[in-house]
């Protein structure tokens, strides 16, 4: 008999991404029908068990509503969002609204709720609402991965990181399009210096920028001997943890 397969990553760009894990998908930050860099479209998420959405921002909240009528899935995420999908048309059922230091199983999966240091803010109904962002750490059937979320810097990822000892973290190192990053390659690159994980992966960058490179030689430069491997993912990219 062959193994199980190991829980795997697949990356549509930015910061979203699905984790598979035996016969259950998770679908986090599904912004993928706007960007010109995955060929993912909706019905590729018919089957996805649950949806996590760190905020509201264009690039994270994305193509929620759409992916959870054609699926069904659950959505977690923060309050305002959670209003703000109720009042698109998701039924309350379908919802869930979690903040900073919640835990829930989802599908089978565990998940910890995490703070950030960001805003979630957006337009709903006409107005222009804020609320509570998120990070979610994931503990899957083999190994565990920290999604950190939009964040600025903040000595707390390091403790984040030592509570709940994800082997995979991936970090924002730096901007949507036509925005400012929330990390900069250099604070994305100190913050990775705390990191006591075996792999980092850089999201929440154009795909073509140079940001990741900005990254990896503000890395460089503070390397003081080991540390995290850092893993580029292509849009539609698939990785094993």
């Amino acid at each position: 008999m062959s193994p199980p397969r190991r829980p795997a990553l697949e990356y549509f760009g930015l910061s979203s991404f699905t984790l598979t894990d035996g016969e259950t998908r998770l679908l986090v930050d599904p912004w993928v029908t706007d960007p010109d860099w995955t060929r993912a479209t909706v019905s590729d998420f018919a089957d996805v068990d649950a949806i996590f959405v760190t905020h509201g921002a264009y690039d994270h909240l994305g193509d929620t509503v759409e992916i959870a009528d054609t699926s069904g899935a659950s959505v977690y995420t923060e309050p305002a969002v959670a209003d703000h999908l109720v009042r698109e048309g998701l039924p309350e059922s379908q919802v869930d609204r979690v903040i900073w230091g919640n835990t829930l199983t989802a599908a089978g999966v565990g998940v910890r709720v995490v703070e950030t240091r960001h805003l979630s803010y957006f337009e709903s109904d006409g107005q222009r609402v804020s609320g509570m962002p998120l990070g979610f750490h994931f503990e899957l059937s083999q190994g565990s991965l920290y999604y950190v979320g939009d964040t600025s810097l903040f000595s707390d990822l390091e403790l984040f990181v030592d509570v709940n000892a994800p082997d995979v973290v991936l970090l924002p190192v730096g901007s949507a399009p036509g925005d400012r990053a929330p990390l900069p390659p250099r604070d994305a690159a100190i913050a990775t210096t705390w990191l006591s994980v075996d792999t980092v992966v850089p999201v929440h960058y154009v795909p073509g920028s140079d940001e990741v490179d900005q990254f990896r030689r503000e890395l460089d430069r503070r390397r003081t001997g080991g540390g995290p491997s850092v893993v580029e993912l292509s849009a539609d990219e698939r990785y094993e943890l």
